[in-house]
């Protein structure tokens, strides 16, 4: 496992964009491409308002034409090129490319726009580019731009070393910060980052094909990747940007970037703040969030909060003033509602403590979250407005918690659990998540992120459920009599309701494992359910089927999978109808204002659709059979 690891590691540092940049920058031989400026290009450029201590210095390429510069300085190594046709502008405003009021130093010009800008030095500027209005993008020394450093997450004082690159991927994250690697290894995958580093580190900075870089104040050391679109930006430093001409980064209005990463996709905005940090594919952060030292995972979206040494999953949201600190969140797919406080990690002494957080966990307004904190086996619970949640380790999948009402006074600064209530009575509100999921994180998050079927959320309600059978019967429960109440007190009509909710998800599950294998295997149509156990994969599956009771029939599983399945589709419409009778309570003209969501139902209708379709499908094919 460790050696799959490393080999993973040494692959994706081989196919890097930065790497095969490198590549393709050092091969590139430069004394053939250029000659010296001759006398009369030289008189032209003087005439232009062009000055130059030492024209010597000034390397073209053999077409060159000194028309389109004008008004500028250069000092040092300058290559430029024969400059032709014309680039846009911000607003769409075609200007010819050249260098225009502008002081140039050490750098290596293609067929681009300088428009304006301060100070250019040491940088490689691309073919396309535009340089706007600029106030210094200037390299210095062996830049690394900050790949392969190293970053905290979680525990503040350390203990998990996560070494960054532009191009990481979340299983790469996961390898160094959850799965617990031995000292060699560890050593040999920090002396990999290390030695990459070295490998791709270059003398001057890049602005890449197509990168736009407009009414901005700093650029330091820096690579801006192929079409990126920098406008007004404070400062961007020792930062890498990649970008795409299909999937461009836009980072804009007052945004100040440090020593981090910034994969494809990515917006920043708004006086957003981001340092020591990696933004991850279709990143959204704005109005004025700050990130720092984290890990922000694929099609996550962040305004107005603050993230500190956390690594949060893909499909996040915040959208409102919320906090974040040491927080291990690699399922993401969760929310922050405003005023959460998910950052209690001094306790009092030293920054040590942290929480995992379980997938599409939703933290209420004004929640209080203490640290230490598991909730990883969790998924999908909600913490509700104003609750605050004592240390604790939390293990019940769908789970609602709330404060707690209880009148002994032992038990009143508990709050109370309510295990499975998402599941339960508030289907529409997960199943509108799982929409979400299939639309924001299309083509960058698999597909099975937002499935109830994933196996590890399974295995949660499968534990849970078992964990619910106790042997002595109580009107409440600790949790020294259930493991994994945590600071929460349970309610015995409360746990007999948990048991059929489990129940219940854990029979449709089964259900669909049971149709998914008669679609692949015809043969199981003429077999009793209770033997389609042996054609099952994955311990999980076999586990809970051990001693499962089956329909007695085909017909009589096929019968109970649709109308288990058409349970469900009611549930979530239940819920729609549910609010909008509340609604109409409240507002003369809601239903005026508050149209139906068409695209959600018709991914509901079609997922309904689609399960009716399989059992009408196995049905026709059992007759035939029979």
């Amino acid at each position: 496992m460790s050696m799959q690891r490393l080999l993973k590691l040494k692959k994706a540092l081989k196919s890097s964009f930065i790497t095969t940049s490198v590549e393709v920058l050092r091969s590139t031989k430069v004394p053939i491409r250029y000659r010296t400026l001759t006398p009369e290009e030289i008189e032209t450029l003087e005439k232009n308002g062009n000055r130059c201590d030492d024209w010597s210095l000034v390397s073209v390429e053999p077409n060159f034409s000194p028309e389109r510069i004008n008004q500028s300085i250069f000092v040092g190594e300058v290559r430029l090129p024969a400059f032709f046709g014309t680039v846009l502008l911000p607003g769409d405003v075609s200007f010819p490319t050249g260098i225009y009021y502008s002081l140039v130093h050490n750098c290596t010009i293609e067929n681009a726009l300088v428009h304006r800008v301060a100070m250019l030095s040491n940088v490689l500027v691309r073919f396309g580019a535009v340089l706007q209005n600029v106030g210094s993008i200037v390299s210095s020394g062996k830049i690394s731009y900050q790949t392969g450093s190293d970053i905290v997450i979680g525990n503040e004082m350390g203990g998990r070393p996560l070494y960054v690159f532009p191009d990481i991927t979340d299983e790469l994250i996961d390898a160094q910060l959850l799965q617990k690697m031995n000292e060699e290894v560890q050593g040999s995958f920090a002396e990999l980052i290390n030695t990459w580093r070295q490998e791709v580190s270059l003398p001057f900075g890049v602005v890449d094909k197509g990168a736009v870089i407009s009414n901005t104040n700093i650029v330091r050391n820096s690579w801006i990747g192929p079409h990126a679109r920098i406008e007004g930006a404070s400062k961007i430093r020792n930062t890498v940007v990649l970008s795409s001409l299909e999937e461009p980064c836009n980072i804009y209005d007052s945004v100040i970037i440090e020593n981090s990463n910034v994969q494809e996709g990515v917006k920043v905005h708004s006086g957003a703040l981001v340092k020591n940090s990696v933004l991850m594919k279709r990143v959204k952060v704005g109005n004025k969030a700050i990130i720092n030292s984290s890990i922000i995972s694929s099609c996550c979206h962040i305004e107005e909060a603050e993230v500190t040494c956390s690594y949060v999953g893909p499909l996040t949201q915040m959208h409102h003033h919320s906090l974040l600190i040491s927080t291990l969140w690699p399922m993401g797919g969760g929310n922050l509602g405003y005023g959460a406080n998910v950052g209690s990690n001094h306790t009092g002494r030293r920054p040590d403590q942290e929480l995992y957080a379980g997938q599409g966990l939703f933290f209420g307004l004004g929640v209080n979250i203490k640290f230490p904190a598991n909730l990883k086996d969790s998924p999908f619970s909600i913490i509700a407005t104003g609750v605050t949640c004592e240390p604790q380790r939390l293990m019940f999948p769908f789970s609602l918690i709330k404060k707690g009402t209880h009148s002994d006074p032992s038990k009143s600064f508990l709050n109370e659990l309510i295990p499975g209530w998402n599941y339960a009575k508030n289907a529409y509100a997960l199943d509108r998540n799982f929409y979400k999921y299939s639309i924001r994180g299309k083509g960058f998050v698999d597909v099975s992120f937002g499935a109830l079927s994933q196996s590890e959320l399974v295995k949660n309600v499968f534990d849970a459920y078992q964990r619910l059978q106790v042997k002595t019967i109580k009107d409440v429960y600790l949790k020294e009599d259930i493991l994994g109440l945590g600071s929460n007190y349970l309610r015995e009509t409360v746990r007999q309701n948990a048991l059929k909710t489990y129940r219940e998800f854990l029979e449709r599950f089964v259900l669909d494992a049971c149709v998914s294998a008669m679609e692949a295997d015809s043969s199981l149509l003429m077999e009793s359910p209770k033997d389609f156990r042996k054609s099952f994969s994955g311990e999980v599956l076999r586990e809970i089927t051990k001693d499962w009771a089956f329909p007695e029939t085909v017909a009589d599983l096929l019968k109970k999978y649709k109308a288990l399945e058409k349970e469900w589709f009611d549930c979530v419409f239940k819920g729609l109808d549910r609010d909008a009778v509340r609604g109409r309570e409240i507002f003369d003209d809601y239903d005026e204002v508050h149209l139906p969501d068409k695209a959600f139902i018709d991914f509901e209708k079609q997922r309904i659709e689609e399960s009716n379709k399989r059992v009408a499908l196995l049905s026709k094919e059992l007759r035939l059979e029979a």
